[in-house]
């Protein structure tokens, strides 16, 4: 049995002693579960029930696993999943609209997922921070001190979490109150003057129904490291560095076993510097000497200065000196009351929610025609003027939801409505959108067999016609099906396999990025997923997993250079898009105290796009829509537990880099956790991450030469965490 195992060796139910059975005398061993739905995490005598799933590919990280790794927050949480993919810019900050400056979230390679937190969606309809199709910015998501426990599902799950989520969902499960009161207390600092500070408070009334969870917390770093490949040395990284401050409350009235009422409010604040790339340090001598192209001897302004010039990406120094900055403020407020549960934990609710997200950037593009050589002209104007933009998210809504345990058949449906609004302004211009939607779900998981378990479901979505920059825009709507299956074959092995159809509609930001020749259509398609999990001994277990998402139509994102004034259009074509993804887990108990996993992750996707040929640059759309970023992913973690101590010893190779874009084809990054608790209240832990120091990227803009986005150098942070 595996004891207190990081989530990453923990991939499927089956890397436990699992054995099917019907008898319910077994829920109390711990060797003995029932295999339908079944996630087991952290400690295996724990097991996560999730009623509206039909098992398939679904990884929990539970607070075990955040406590043994210490992930400063849920992107370094979610990366050891296999088949999730974060791509990062190497820093923090982005700005919004540009997904090339921001952090990517992925599933199998497909960036159109479904983000829940306690299984409410927290994005917009009228318009998309894009940063990833996920439409949601990662830095808006709460603490990691505040979550108890995260579901990764590859495909779409379940009908109730609509009809787009192509890739997969990720539900985030925050922190709720405890029977006896606790407070925890956690500190750490390292390098770049990175300091994090935490401290989370649980407890309840004197007769346990009425249960609090208070957490606060605030990171600060200064500007990081990075391995240069073009010089072989480690340069910082200007401009990188961030605050980040969360606070959060939950308060839950238990009234009696099914009925419940549940209030939940995070909030988020972080102020973020970014370079938008790192120099070229390859050609930083054309730079500094002004001879990037030619000079108007009048103005002191480049001539004819592009992005086809070597080292233009030089011109960004000029940002990260000045200090631009994103700052994003989010306040959520979630009222749920539950008025009937079934035996299986399926809910029947009312909800009531409000998002609110406000985004504050600052840039200084306006000096990037300005040679080195004349840059004091023109410093003291561009630093009094810079380019500020302020966007604005809104979302109110409700869900009423009924489930039925009837038998053999466990029937959930649903109603959700949200309105969302979207309004943005910069010196010159206002824009703003908004837009209505709702969705009708309902889904029976149909226990055919003890073996055999199937779930058809049917979602109708629903999205009114809207406006962005005075643009208006049509309503759309569509009646899409799913089905999900679960086959146990023995006591050892289980298949499952999904099909649904896919459907999202064009955002308004989408809509304003078209070409006249090419009018923008919803994106449909088909997500397939199937997998395997085989216990193959009592200290061996397999898993695999292969999905397949066909579009017949998707919006591919892009940008182009406009010579005309120097900056750079994001544009959206219609394309058809297809994705194959493969996930391959294994882990081997060497003992109870050592522990060994490893992960392959793979990704194949074509973009092609439909209607427009040639870009007004002369660049062709399917080079530039096609993905930049790491084909192969390989995790390999060794783990020690005994006693006071936990340690854990990771490798991640990254291959299939395209060397256009990427400084090599394979990068390999080793990471070490360590922790020593002192007694039952005080932990000491210890973490370096890239100890190579590898130079290396997850990511890339093929604009701007390989190694444009750099990921961190070698860093550690030392840290207590003591509890009482």
């Amino acid at each position: 049995m595996l004891a207190a195992l990081s989530c990453t060796f923990v991939q499927t139910a089956w890397f436990t002693d699992v054995y099917a059975s019907d008898d319910t005398s077994s829920e109390t061993s711990i060797q003995n579960y029932n295999l339908e739905n079944m996630m087991v995490y952290g400690n295996s005598d724990k097991t996560i029930e999730n009623p509206y799933t039909t098992s398939g590919d679904v990884d929990v990280i539970s607070r075990q696993d955040i406590e043994n790794n210490h992930y400063t927050n849920i992107e370094n949480a979610l990366k050891t999943i296999p088949g999730v993919q974060i791509s990062t810019p190497g820093y923090r900050g982005g700005e919004y609209g540009y997904s090339n400056y921001n952090t990517e979230l992925t599933i199998n390679g497909e960036n159109n997922i479904v983000v829940l937190i306690d299984g409410r969606r927290i994005d917009n309809d009228a318009n998309s921070y894009a940063g990833n199709k996920s439409r949601v910015n990662l830095s808006t998501l709460p603490s990691i001190e505040n979550v108890e426990k995260i579901e990764v599902i590859k495909g779409t799950g379940s009908a109730i979490y609509g009809a787009d989520a192509a890739g997969g969902v990720i539900n985030i499960i925050t922190r709720k109150g405890t029977v006896k009161p606790k407070t925890t207390i956690d500190i750490s600092t390292g390098s770049w003057h990175r300091h994090n500070y935490a401290i989370t408070h649980t407890g309840s009334s004197d007769d346990g129904s009425l249960k609090y969870a208070v957490s606060l917390s605030r990171q600060f770093s200064g500007n990081s490291q990075y391995k240069d490949t073009a010089t072989d040395s480690t340069h910082t990284f200007d401009n990188t560095g961030y605050r980040d401050e969360n606070a959060s409350l939950n308060i839950t009235k238990d009234f009696n076993k099914t009925h419940s009422l549940d209030v939940t409010y995070n909030h988020s604040y972080e102020k973020a510097y970014y370079p938008i790339t790192a120099p070229d340090l390859k050609y930083i001598d054309s730079f500094f000497n002004g001879t990037m192209a030619p000079i108007d001897p009048i103005t002191h302004t480049y001539i004819g200065l592009n992005s086809s010039i070597n080292g233009y990406r030089n011109i960004f120094l000029y940002d990260a000196w000045l200090g631009s900055y994103d700052e994003t403020q989010t306040n959520d407020i979630d009222v749920k009351y539950v008025f009937d549960r079934t035996d299986e934990n399926a809910e029947s609710f009312i909800r009531i929610y409000k998002d609110y997200t406000r985004y504050n950037t600052m840039d200084y593009s306006n000096i990037w025609n300005i040679p080195y050589t004349y840059l004091n002209e023109y410093w003291a104007e561009a630093k009094d003027s810079p380019n500020a933009h302020t966007d604005i998210e809104k979302v109110t809504g409700t869900t009423l939801q009924l489930a039925k345990h009837i038998k053999n058949n466990s029937i959930t449906g649903g109603f959700d409505y949200r309105k969302s609004s979207y309004d943005g302004w910069d010196s010159s211009n206002n824009y703003d959108s908004q837009r209505h939607a709702y969705n009708i779900y309902l889904q029976d998981k149909i226990k055919i067999s003890n073996k055999f378990t199937f779930t058809p479901g049917t979602n109708y979505s629903y999205y009114s016609n809207g406006n962005y920059n005075d643009m208006n825009f049509g309503s759309t709507n569509k009646l899409t099906f799913s089905a999900y299956s679960n086959y146990n074959f023995d006591n050892k092995t289980n298949m499952y396999f999904s099909a649904s159809q896919i459907f999202k509609p064009v955002t308004g930001l989408d809509l304003s990025r078209e070409f006249n020749n090419d009018p923008l259509q919803d994106e449909k398609g088909y997500n397939y997923n199937f997998g395997v999990n085989r216990l193959l001994t009592n200290n061996d277990s397999l898993g695999v997993n292969y999905s397949n998402v066909n579009m017949s139509n998707a919006i591919a994102r892009y940008s182009v250079l406009n010579t005309d004034n120097g900056k750079w259009i994001t544009k959206a074509v219609n394309a058809e898009r297809k994705k194959q993804a493969l996930n391959i887990s294994y882990t081997h108990d060497f003992s109870k105290i050592w522990k060994f996993s490893t992960t392959y992750s793979w990704v194949n996707e074509h973009f092609h796009s439909k209607n427009v040929q040639h870009n007004p640059d002369g660049t062709t759309p399917d080079d530039l829509i096609n993905a930049y970023r790491p084909r192969n992913i390989y995790r390999t973690h060794l783990t020690y537990e005994k006693n006071n101590w936990f340690g854990d010893l990771a490798y991640t190779i990254y291959s299939g880099n395209d060397k256009r874009y990427f400084t090599n084809s394979q990068f390999g990054v080793l990471d070490l956790v360590l922790n020593y608790s002192l007694n039952k209240s005080t932990q000491i832990y210890f973490d370096i991450n890239n100890i190579l120091n590898e130079a290396y990227q997850t990511r890339a803009i093929s604009a701007y030469n390989a190694g444009a986005l750099p990921e961190s150098g070698r860093n550690f942070m030392l840290g207590v965490k003591y509890t009482f």
